[in-house]
């Protein structure tokens, strides 16, 4: 797709400021000069100038011109937050618990969404390199198991000086710092504790266009081959989220398994009550489990078993590591968090395991 007019002004100013063309402090072309050079209207120059003043990059003082910012001490005091959802779900957990921390050092907050959209990703991507007032950037990639549509835009913040750290997820043709959850280990020990407890026919529900998702299918797999046990699975993609729910129901009914591992509580939690509609007992038809102990899982009379996703510590361990960076103290963040099986009710022997516990 062309780029607008006005685009091709920003890059323009983007690349002299990249290149020391434009120093920093220092004055740019006049909106005539850009109208007359690039033959379009001043309209349009404005437009362009404005928006690269919204990023940070640029200065504009009446009766004198713009400028190119200055990175000062206290404009850079700021660390990036881009993940697929901010308000949803576990996200809010997160977010406060990278606040929480960050707060504390004296740095300021700024979110972004992709809604798990390449686009918006893009977007954001772009409005984050061209920020000089960033010092850090935590981010939770789009549909990571697929290679990225903005791969090169991933290449160009990384070589930026400036901390970088994923989290949930990788790409993994891209991440150098991260800190995740171990999805494959647990997944298999939730699968494997299912079959002793003596389910024999399971079927897995994963997400099939993010890393997540091919991980813990891969330990879901092979705790069934090691036992086994008869197994199937259903991948869905983000589009299919809120429908899946519906085409694992009519396979369980068709084919009679005795468990459903869900690719989170989100799948779970509406598996459940589809299944009851259906005329499924729960657990003694069927064992259903979820994954992150969010909300959901205690919202109905069928409390489900998961695995707890550690949300608030994993926000403030990324954010600890993002200030940790910008001081230099620690140069490579690689961390994998080990994560507990929560029993409860949705599970054959559930009720028995929780109080054990």
């Amino acid at each position: 797709m062309s780029k607008t007019k006005y685009e091709i002004i920003k890059d323009f100013i983007i690349e002299g400021i990249n290149s020391g063309k434009f120093k920093e402090g220092e004055k740019i072309y006049s909106e005539n000069m850009l109208s007359r050079k690039f033959k379009v209207s001043r309209h349009t120059v404005r437009r362009a100038i404005m928006e690269l003043e919204f990023e940070g990059l640029l200065v504009s003082q009446k009766g004198r011109g713009t400028f190119v910012a200055k990175k000062t001490a206290d404009s850079s005091k700021c660390i990036a937050v881009l993940t697929t959802f901010i308000s949803d779900y576990i996200f809010p957990l997160i977010i406060r618990g990278i606040e929480k921390v960050i707060a504390h050092e004296g740095y300021g907050l700024l979110l972004f969404s992709t809604d798990n959209s390449y686009e918006f990703e893009r977007y954001h991507l772009e409005s984050i390199i061209n920020n000089p007032n960033i010092d850090a950037v935590i981010i939770e990639p789009t549909k990571s198991a697929l290679p990225s549509k903005n791969q090169e835009l991933y290449r160009k913040l990384i070589q930026k000086d400036i901390p970088v750290i994923f989290i949930n997820t990788i790409l993994e043709e891209i991440a150098q710092n991260y800190i995740i959850t171990k999805d494959q280990s647990a997944v298999y020990r939730l699968t494997c504790s299912l079959i002793k407890s003596g389910c024999k026919k399971l079927l897995g529900i994963f997400k099939g266009d993010d890393l997540q998702g091919i991980k813990r299918y891969s330990g879901f797999e092979k705790a069934c081959r090691e036992a086994q046990a008869e197994f199937d699975a259903i991948f869905f993609t983000s589009e299919e989220y809120n429908f899946v729910h519906n085409r694992a129901a009519e396979v369980i009914s068709r084919e009679r398994f005795d468990a459903a591992v869900c690719y989170n509580d989100k799948i779970a939690l509406p598996l459940c009550v589809k299944l009851k509609e259906m005329g499924f007992k729960i657990p003694q038809d069927i064992s259903v489990t979820g994954y992150d102990n969010s909300l959901l899982a205690t919202l109905t009379d069928i409390k489900l078993t998961t695995v707890e996703h550690p949300k608030e510590k994993l926000g403030e361990m990324a954010a600890k590591a993002a200030v940790s960076m910008i001081k230099k103290t620690r140069k490579i963040i690689k961390e994998e968090i080990e994560c507990d099986i929560i029993y409860r009710n949705s599970t054959k022997g559930g009720l028995q395991e929780c109080l054990k516990v």
